[in-house]
């Protein structure tokens, strides 16, 4: 495998990337993943079946040659009936090359909304979303090594019982409305964390913003003079579920998303969701069911719709409720499902 997740190689991980790896190898005889990063990764053991090693090179533009390198060394020691990339860009050129040097496998992933390139060679691709295999197949892309396999979610971590958010919490504001509204994610530019600063400048609502990346010190000047809004900094993935339960609702802002997995997670805590409709929303929420979309880059009506499901607390549980029921049928199983589709292109 070869990925850009530096929490495979001992950055602290956004999510439960290492969980979900350990688990691949559990279904494997072997799982060693090339992680491209700069220097000062070590190599990590996950677990007895998975290995991670960073490719520590001194430039991104020695990142191909160092995981290329890096790969064929792999290959003298075991020989893997399976390449997995993690995009079509360098991680897929680097799998390509090593397919062509040893005859294995390609799946190249779709994790991100990408522009369709670098599959031709592919023997298959995984997608996050219905929205992006219409758009590989009308970009001529055989149909039939597509496959649509979500990120695995931890369902169980998030469908425990739920307590109540407090009534005494910071949630109540001088004014106004007792509720919390979480956001979880990078802050980062594709994620548009500030169009929820500006929509939260009309509520008066807490609102947590948990996560790190080259945006947060932008937004934080932008949320300078908001006193409802907290940022919480990058919280253990063991953590998150509790973050959920307290919330009212959740909110994913971005300007593009592949699939959302918070989104699900936040379904499946039983907690109605608004989000702007991206390819990967649009994959999860049935509007006006277990949630609301809205335009891309719309503040108003970001704001609007948080708006009505605090003053609607009723109606937000409904939602909450048909989320979890929904996020339970669509993605219980998804780790079997990877792993199927694994043995298929082998076969």
């Amino acid at each position: 495998m070869i990925s850009i997740d530096k929490g495979l190689v001992g950055a602290k991980p956004l999510g439960d990337v290492v969980e979900r790896h350990r688990k691949y190898g559990e279904f494997v005889d072997r799982l060693d993943i090339i992680v491209l990063s700069f220097k000062g990764y070590r190599v990590c053991e996950l677990s007895g079946k998975v290995k991670a090693f960073p490719t520590n090179s001194f430039f991104k533009l020695f990142y191909y040659f160092d995981a290329l390198r890096i790969g064929k060394e792999l290959f003298k020691k075991n020989y893997f009936d399976l390449i997995v990339t993690q995009d079509p860009f360098i991680t897929g050129a680097v799998g390509l090359k090593l397919k062509k040097l040893f005859s294995s496998k390609l799946l190249i992933h779709f994790h991100g909304d990408f522009p369709v390139v670098g599959v031709k060679n592919a023997d298959a691709i995984r997608v996050m979303s219905n929205g992006q295999k219409d758009k590989l197949v009308n970009a001529g892309i055989n149909e039939n090594k597509i496959r649509v396999i979500a990120t695995p979610i931890e369902i169980e971590k998030f469908i425990s019982p739920l307590s109540p958010p407090p009534s005494n919490s910071a949630g109540r504001h001088e004014g106004g409305r007792r509720g919390e509204v979480l956001y979880v994610g990078r802050l980062s530019k594709e994620k548009n964390v500030g169009l929820l600063i500006s929509a939260g400048k009309k509520i008066k609502a807490l609102i947590q913003i948990v996560g790190a990346g080259p945006e947060e010190g932008k937004l934080k000047a932008q949320a300078k003079d908001c006193d409802n809004i907290e940022f919480l900094g990058q919280i253990p993935s063991d953590k998150l579920p509790e973050l959920y339960a307290r919330a009212q609702v959740f909110v994913l802002p971005s300007n593009t998303e592949s699939f959302g997995k918070v989104l699900a997670e936040a379904n499946a805590s039983g907690k109605p969701v608004v989000a702007t409709a991206t390819t990967g929303a649009k994959e999860i929420i049935k509007d006006g069911y277990n949630g609301f979309l809205v335009p891309v880059g719309d503040a108003k009506a970001l704001a609007d719709k948080i708006l009505f499901l605090l003053d609607n607390p009723e109606k937000a549980k409904e939602m909450g409720e048909n989320g979890r029921k929904l996020v339970i049928e669509k993605y219980s199983d998804n780790t079997k499902k990877i792993i199927d589709f694994w043995k298929d292109i082998i076969r």
